[in-house]
């Protein structure tokens, strides 16, 4: 684990990426993995460590095993993608020992006589213990390693028969030697390998929009073969769960508006602004250069909750002026004289309240540092809409539904 300094020059990717250069010069034989403990720990329980994982579905192990590398190498042509992996994890080569049982018998000796010398030769057997203090320390015989080291010692390993008669292991058994075995995983019953990566000075949306376009040239990957996981099947299932949640908010707003102002014209005004005054948040996002990502986009949720008590404040002055038999034109004029500075002494203490944030001060800031960019994005832009805006489509709306009203009486008379 490596504590990076706090008053550090570089940002943490740019630290990552220059020991991942220096290690793969140094050791250009080991696979190196650079993970964070919070995502690594996230990535565990969900099975999916990586940013970019590529599952390929297929019962036919020879099939993965050839494919795999293949898109191993199509995800290395991609710029900004680093520390590929084709997913082939395998136990390791074995030793198994055969006992061929017409000899063994000859010698009297079964395959459980064999089976246990070599154990203890290999691996040692407890026979004693000693006492050091108050710890009991086990003693474990075995043999030499020198004369186990090598599979051709090892058919030399003397075995004592029931006779008393030495018989070597090569007289009784083979030992071979087997390659090691394919790990599988299975997914919902069906077998898979994950081809998986990460990514390095690279958003994860471009990259895998690059990646698509390269798998879907090649024919011999068919149709259900192949899906997405890791973050980028989190992020699009986050999205889709965050529309919903952005929808139920803006219906729980306008019902909350309804109820206090009894009418329609309020509510839709106030909400018009505050759906508006997610511009200010896109337009913050691009000037900041901040990726789309689950935590900026619970930033523009909160932020058309804040925004639309900017609305409230106007409307609600509106509605008292009006009851003084003011003319609309005159309530909505005065209504913004009046709420001018609470609107502005409220965004401004909620925007320097969550700048420290959006500069990234304090240990873990970076996690909630697009949140805050864009909730103070929607805060600046509603001071305007707030006052523009809102009034004016209030204004719109209260002038139609009056000359609907004109008509419907005209009609009604003749």
């Amino acid at each position: 684990m490596v504590k990076l300094k706090a008053d550090r020059q570089r940002k943490t990717d740019e630290v990552v990426a220059d020991l991942r250069k220096q290690l793969h010069v140094a050791v250009p034989g080991l696979e190196w993995e650079f993970a964070g403990i919070l995502g690594d720990l996230i990535g565990d329980l969900t099975w999916s460590p990586r940013p970019i994982e590529i599952k390929l579905f297929s019962t036919d192990v020879e099939w993965l095993k050839h494919k795999a590398p293949q898109v191993q190498a199509e995800l290395g042509k991609v710029a900004g993608v680093v520390d590929t992996f084709d997913g082939l994890e395998t136990t390791g080569p074995s030793l198994s020992l055969r006992v061929r049982y017409s000899d063994a018998l000859r010698f009297g000796l079964t395959a459980n006589d064999v089976a246990l010398a070599v154990g203890t030769a290999m691996l040692g057997q407890k026979a004693s213990y000693v006492l050091e203090g108050d710890r009991v320390v086990n003693i474990r015989v075995r043999m030499n390693t020198e004369t186990t080291a090598q599979i051709a010692d090892l058919n030399e390993l003397p075995l004592r028969s029931a006779d008393g008669r030495t018989v070597k292991l090569s007289q009784v058994a083979d030992v071979v030697t087997e390659p090691g075995q394919l790990e599988l995983h299975r997914e919902d019953l069906r077998q898979l390998v994950a081809v998986s990566a990460r990514l390095e000075n690279r958003d994860l949306g471009s990259a895998i929009a690059e990646i698509k376009a390269r798998l879907q040239q090649d024919p011999t990957l068919p149709s259900g073969v192949l899906e997405f996981g890791g973050l980028y099947q989190q992020q699009q299932e986050s999205f889709q769960n965050l529309l919903i949640v952005l929808l139920a908010s803006i219906f729980l707003v306008f019902t909350v508006l309804l109820i206090e102002f009894r009418s329609f014209h309020e509510p839709v005004a106030i909400l018009f602004g505050s759906v508006l005054a997610l511009c200010g948040t896109v337009l913050a996002w691009f000037m900041t250069g901040t990726s789309i990502n689950i935590v900026s986009l619970l930033g523009a949720i909160i932020g058309i909750g804040v925004v639309a008590k900017n609305g409230i404040l106007m409307l609600d002055s509106v509605q008292k002026l009006k009851l003084q038999n003011r003319g609309l034109e005159d309530a909505l004029i005065e209504s913004g004289r009046r709420r001018l500075r609470p609107v502005l002494m409220t965004s401004m203490a909620a925007a320097l309240g969550l700048l420290p944030l959006a500069y990234g001060v304090g240990a873990g800031s970076d996690m909630l540092k697009p949140l805050a960019i864009a909730v103070i994005g929607a805060l600046i832009l509603s001071v305007l809409l707030s006052l523009v805006a809102t009034p004016t489509v209030y204004f719109v709306t209260k002038k139609w539904a009056g000359s609907n009203r004109r008509t419907n009486l005209s009609k009604a008379g003749q």
